[in-house]
């Protein structure tokens, strides 16, 4: 975790980057901006931190000479690139100065070799005569060539000891504990190779090793998603409201030099399912647990269909589920079964007794017994989980099941101590991890092929736990206090009669007050970091793939079941939200005037439609009046501003809320927006367990406000298996299959068609309140059983893609084509980085000539093809997007199993030397993205530091807007079917 150390001075945003100070409104004559009191409110008061827990090292002196030296090698290519095409005209012009066979042997050669980009050979520049007093840019382009050859001679002692330098940082790095320990999580062969590297082994195999070796520790040192010791996780909130005392700010313990961080180890939630899968193909086991219909029925036409779910193991670190639905005669024993499972699951026997006697048969009838064993062997009653599926030790929960059978005593001691040693896992030091790994992952085999469950021999290694590092006591705070009056949440709010005029930009209070340490690299987050994030979110919406699938969802809806319908079994609804999601994800790019578009899009693709032709025209603006390529897009500042009041109404009739992901350099640096996902604490909950007990209250809070006074709302809480989908609940009320787990099932619920805001609801049957649904999982929707889609998507919002603002632009490229797209902003904010997408043909080319340059370090082709491409010195390595495969979770999988993106220096030495290595990686194209804030070059060690930064936009009255139409009268709501 990063040291505590004062913040740096604030450097200001430039005029350009101001808010515009007019307080434009929408056409409505409404104010489209929010005052400075409602910023805060729709900003969560806490932020997630991710930080390095490795700073990437500071540059050496010789390192930095090479920096500089690449950096006027780059500047000569691009000379050189320029002067070329000239010079060759030149040489054209000149042909009347000399005769036929000069000009076949040595200008036309000549201008090939600069044509295609290569050296002429010395023979040749060795015949030219005075050809260069006649062609005065052939004299030029010569005297660049001597200077380009005297600095790759300069760069040629320069680099030894810079490789040097940096091989020493690397070794540091290398011997590391918490590099070692997350290295040892990952593979036993890669730790040893990093142990290699850490005692500064020279020979021919740590070199081979060298790629793979950096490559993980800039992973280390440079990306902040957590695993292991990696990354490591903090909570930061802000100073107690109604205070201007900077000693408000303190954090709840004082952290002393460093945070402290606590190592978090769970077993395998996709191994703790298979096992007890396997504990429950045995009849005893199972019949001793409380049964459960495996859904409600949907009935119609004398025929009940159910749905039913079976998880599947398969190896990996999320349960493959196998669905499919069955039907049966709607006989009144099936009736008579539910009524008795209303309240509860109950044992088979007890079912049994209370079905024989609400039909009138003896309590012990054999036909009663052979109905119930029947449905259970087929699937339609299913056993509860004998431990809950959120559980926080699984192992010995299920070890204490285990304990009712004396027969189990040893099989129940056997799990306690795989769950002590999966504990332990956490303080093992890095060159025990392997073997302790090794020792679990046979404990496991032998459970699994004890219980009959035998791990599938096509299955990959298994991972046998997960482990997350957290500081368990608070960052610094959020942001900086604010006294009354200055625009915090102190600050009188304005009454909706007052008009509202907007804070200017420049004058939001920077970090000019003091306000206590800050871990080095993270800054509480601006005034004006707030306005901007907050007018983002328009933006987001408008953007966002999941309002384009709940207005398909809505219009599925209607078809099936009519406006104002319900729904009583929303598993039955399932697939169409999943159809509606791939529909989603066809249409979304369709014009407005497209006739397949359905027409509740139709405002929404106009408005698409407006705010990408407002890029371009940035774009030409931008670009000048020569045509040079727009490096950077800044959108128009008033239109975003004034976006809120102009979206359809439909979109607005529920609140809503986004998580950005959000990364900044050095105080007053840009704000780079790193993703845009859903909201409601989602991407807190996972570590919620872990962090400050203040943090999960501030959450749940925080989610409550956001959705508004009265309103009723529930958490579902799927593991499927998968880790990360751990947390608390921050609810009241869960959904979920077990009554006696959860406060409602899906048969307290029906899905339903609200007219008056014309989307989709829950609704809660027996009181008939509209009920807000969420999922504060990180796994995928589409990962998790089809029958949960509904509840999964209930605020399907958070998949945001700003890609159709930035145009494209396709040059040739040596082998292939290159398509670049400029940096966008909004504000200070980065929307999205500049990027360089080389196809397979360039980027073998590229490779070509790395390998073929007779140097170390291939300074030269580096050179040139940033020049060529117009690169800056840092960039981060990602894999090319592949073609879509036609199915949602087909695409999710293969985004899953590409290489993860890099950090890349093209000013360090041991990174152009591993560049080749690295590229090999992406045969099927690569993208290259500026890395900003930039990681490299720095005089001191610094961390990379991401924060999660939550914002919330309440529902709005639709017949409270003056722009939107009044509703018609609802029709009469009709049921989608019978029971």
């Amino acid at each position: 975790m990063p040291h505590f150390a004062p913040p740096k001075a604030p450097a200001h945003v430039p005029p350009s980057d101001r808010a515009d100070p007019s307080g434009a409104t929408a056409t409505s004559g409404r104010p489209a901006a929010l005052g400075p009191a409602d910023v805060y409110e729709r900003t969560a008061p806490y932020a997630l931190v991710r930080t390095t827990v490795l700073p990437y090292p500071a540059e050496t002196a010789s390192a930095a000479e090479v920096r500089t030296l690449l950096a006027r090698l780059t500047a000569l290519a691009a000379q050189d690139a320029a002067l070329r095409t000239a010079l060759s005209d030149d040489l054209f012009a000149a042909r009347a100065g000399h005769d036929e066979e000069f000009h076949r042997q040595v200008v036309l050669p000549l201008r090939r070799a600069l044509y295609n980009g290569r050296d002429p050979r010395p023979a040749l520049l060795g015949r030219l005569g005075t050809l260069p007093e006649r062609v005065p840019r052939l004299a030029d382009w010569i005297a660049l060539r001597e200077l380009r050859a005297r600095l790759l001679g300069e760069l040629g002692a320069a680099v030894p000891p810079a490789l040097t330098a940096e091989r020493t940082a690397l070794a540091a790095l290398c011997r590391s504990p918490a590099f070692a320990r997350a290295i040892a999580l990952t593979s036993a062969d890669l730790l040893r190779a990093v142990s290699r590297a850490g005692r500064g082994e020279t020979g021919r195999r740590a070199r081979k090793e060298e790629p793979s070796v950096l490559r993980h520790a800039l992973r280390a040192s440079t990306k902040t998603s957590p695993l292991s010791w990696f990354t490591a996780v903090g909570w930061a909130a802000e100073a107690a409201v109604d205070t201007a005392d900077p000693t408000a700010c303190a954090p709840e313990r004082e952290p002393g030099p460093s945070a402290p961080l606590t190592s978090v180890v769970r077993e395998n939630r996709t191994l703790v399912a298979a096992l007890t899968a396997a504990l429950l193909d045995d009849p005893r086991r199972r019949r001793a647990l409380p049964h459960r219909m495996t859904s409600t029925a949907r009935v119609s036409g004398g025929r009940a269909r159910f749905a039913r779910a079976e998880a599947l193991f398969a190896g990996g670190r999320y349960l493959v589920t196998r669905e499919d639905e069955v039907e049966v005669a709607a006989r009144p024993a099936l009736d008579a079964l539910a009524a008795a499972l209303a309240a509860r699951p109950l044992p088979l026997g007890t079912l049994t007794a209370r079905l024989a006697a609400g039909m009138g048969r003896a309590a012990d009838d054999s036909a009663v017994a052979g109905f119930v064993d029947r449905l259970a062997d087929s699937g339609l009653l299913v056993p509860t989980e004998p431990v809950d599926p959120q559980h926080p030790a699984p192992l010995l929960g299920l070890a204490e099941w285990l304990q009712q059978w004396p027969e189990d005593a040893a099989l129940a001691d056997r799990l306690t101590q795989l769950g002590y040693h999966i504990r332990k896992f956490a303080d093992a030091p890095a060159a025990e991890r392997p073997a302790a790994l090794t020792g679990l992952a046979a404990r496991w085999h032998e459970l699994l092929t004890d219980t009959g469950r035998p791990v599938p021999s096509d299955s990959a290694p298994l991972t046998v736990l997960t482990e997350d590092v957290v500081a368990p006591v608070p960052l610094s705070p959020l942001r900086p206090p604010t006294p009354p009056g200055r625009g915090g949440r102190a600050a009188e709010r304005p009454s909706q009669e007052q008009p509202y005029t907007e804070v200017p930009y420049a004058a939001v209070p920077y970090m000019d007050e003091p306000h206590g340490e800050l871990p080095a690299g993270y800054d509480p987050f601006l005034p004006a970091d707030y306005v901007a994030l907050t007018e983002l979110t328009s933006l987001a919406e408008l953007f966002d793939l999941g309002h384009v699938m709940s207005r398909i969802a809505r219009d599925r809806f209607v078809v099936r079941y009519g406006e104002g319908g319900v729904c009583r079994d929303p598993w039955d609804f399932g697939a169409d939200t999943a159809a509606a999601w791939e529909e989603a994800g066809r249409l979304v790019g369709r014009p407005s005037d497209d006739p397949g578009l359905p027409a509740g899009l139709v405002e929404l693709a106009r408005l698409r439609e407006e705010f990408t032709a407002l890029a371009r025209e940035a774009a030409q603006e931008a670009a000048g009046p020569a045509g040079e390529t727009a490096g950077e897009i800044v959108l128009p500042a008033g239109p975003v501003r004034a976006l809120a009041a102009r979206l359809p109404g439909w979109t607005a009739a529920r609140p809503l809320s986004y998580s950005h992901f959000v990364q900044r350099g050095d105080v007053g640096d840009l704000l780079c927006v790193n993703h845009i996902y859903g909201g409601w604490g989602r991407f807190t909950s996972r570590f919620l367990d872990a962090l400050p007990a203040s943090a999960a209250a501030a959450v749940g809070d925080r989610v409550r406000r956001g959705l508004g006074a009265g309103a009723r709302a529930a958490q579902v809480r799927p593991v499927g298996g998968f880790n990360a989908n751990l947390h608390p609940l921050l609810l009241a009320e869960e959904i979920g299959p077990d009554r006696g787990r959860t406060a409602l099932a899906e048969a307290d619920l029906d899905l339903v068609h609200d007219p008056a805001a014309d989307r989709l609801r829950f609704r809660v049957r027996a009181t008939g309140e509209p009920l807000d649904v969420l999922y504060l999982g990180f796994l995928a929707p589409i990962m998790l059983p089809q029958r949960l889609g509904p509840y999964l998507s209930d605020h399907p919002a958070g998949v945001v893609d700003f890609r159709p603002l930035v145009p494209r632009q396709a040059m040739a490229a040596p082998g292939g084509r290159v398509v670049r797209t400029p940096r966008l902003r909004h504000r200070h904010l980065v929307l999205a980085r500049r990027r360089w997408h080389l196809d397979p043909g360039a980027l073998d080319a590229l490779r070509a000539e790395l390998t073929s340059e007779q140097r170390e370090v291939p300074a030269a082709t580096v050179a040139r093809w940033r020049a060529l491409l117009g690169l800056p010195e840092q960039l981060f390595l990602h894999p090319a997007p592949r073609p879509p495969a036609g199915r949602a979770v087909d695409d999710f999988v293969a985004r899953l199993n590409a290489p993860k993106p890099q950090a890349l220096d093209l000013g360090n030495a041991l990174h152009l030397r591993c560049l080749a290595s690295w590229l090999a990686r992406h045969p099927h194209g690569v993208v290259l993205e500026e890395a900003l804030p930039a990681f490299g070059g720095r005089d001191r060690p610094a961390r990379a530091v991401e924060s999660v930064v939550e914002t919330y936009r309440p529902a709005r009255d639709r017949t409270a807007d003056p722009d939107a139409p009044r509703p018609a009268a609802p029709p009469v709501p009709r049921r989608g079917g019978t029971r």
